[in-house]
């Protein structure tokens, strides 16, 4: 029982830290990313991102970026994206920079 006690004690600390980021939404922005796999990578380079999505709190906004969008924009043809992913992962990084 002494488990479920903390587990729950847990899981309500933290509803109120996320709960109290509403007091202050106008400074939070809720961040998520994607990245390439981490058990395909077989040369131990780190997974590449390939999207990052950024949600502002206070007006339920959302700017997404990813490697394909950039590709779209920059009318890369489908066939040619996966040998230009360091470019396009570098302009998708720089324009989320840029947030």
């Amino acid at each position: 029982m002494g488990q479920t006690r903390r587990r729950i004690s847990t899981h309500r600390k933290a509803k109120e830290t996320i709960n109290s980021f509403y007091d202050n939404n106008s400074h939070c922005l809720i961040i998520h990313y994607s990245c390439e796999s981490f058990y395909d990578i077989k040369d131990g380079k780190t997974p590449r991102i390939t999207s990052i999505a950024v949600r502002y709190l206070n007006t339920a906004q959302t700017k997404s970026f990813s490697i394909h969008k950039v590709a779209e924009l920059k009318k890369t043809p489908l066939d040619e994206v996966s040998g230009s992913y360091d470019q396009l992962e570098k302009e998708m990084l720089k324009d989320f920079l840029i947030l």
